[in-house]
């Protein structure tokens, strides 16, 4: 099925019941998702965060089981067409489910725990130019190569976020599927500061992402 009939089986759906529990949402997630298309995302700035965020395109590929786990990539591109990849992240971990979650009828609160897998792929020099003006140490040992994959896990690391006392990288979100269009997956919306990780605390309360469509 291509991805138009796809959005159209989702959009047209016959009604079904309300599920809002847990229960069913975690039966709906199971599978594999992926961006309808390129997507614009807020960055904050590094050099200084007081500055306006800087714009980052990027895929998602997700793929959730039912037994809470979850695998991930995310794929950040040099161009808002997304045809020049510049690095990817590969991530594998855990979910830890929270309460219903206000921005959605159905929506559970989660935390994404990367603590099975986590590594980044350079795939461009001008990006393993840049991450090489790191201080050493600053996101794993020696420097980076294009097309060389890093293994990060459980390792500090400047380009991501560690929960306070945590040897893994934990990230507060929220799933939604609703259950008349099953085809469509959707996380919280993010800040248009350009925060990335978040804590339940600074978790945006309203807004949905883009939704992710199921291909198999």
């Amino acid at each position: 099925m291509n991805l138009k009939a796809i959005l159209t089986a989702s959009l047209l759906a016959s009604p079904a019941a309300a599920d809002t529990s847990l229960e069913g949402l975690k039966s709906r997630i199971v599978g594999t998702w992926t961006s309808i298309s390129c997507e614009l995302r807020p960055t904050q700035n590094a050099a200084d965060p007081t500055k306006a965020p800087t714009p980052t395109y990027l895929t998602r590929d997700f793929t959730y089981d039912a037994n809470d786990g979850f695998s991930a990539t995310i794929t950040v591109y040099a161009d808002a067409a997304c045809a020049i990849p510049a690095i990817s992240y590969d991530f594998a971990g855990d979910l830890v489910w929270h309460d219903a979650n206000p921005a959605a009828e159905g929506a559970w609160s989660q935390d994404y725990v990367l603590n099975k897998a986590l590594a980044l792929t350079v795939k461009a020099p001008p990006v393993a130019e840049q991450l090489n003006q790191l201080p050493e140490g600053a996101c794993g040992e020696g420097p980076f190569e294009v097309g060389q994959t890093r293994d990060i896990l459980g390792q500090p690391c400047a380009l991501l976020k560690f929960v306070e006392g945590s040897d893994y990288v934990i990230d507060h979100d929220f799933l939604y599927v609703r259950a008349d269009a099953p085809n469509m997956l959707f996380m919280g919306g993010k800040h248009v500061d350009g925060t990335g990780f978040y804590y339940p605390e600074n978790r945006p309360t309203v807004g949905l992402q883009q939704p992710l469509i199921k291909v198999e």
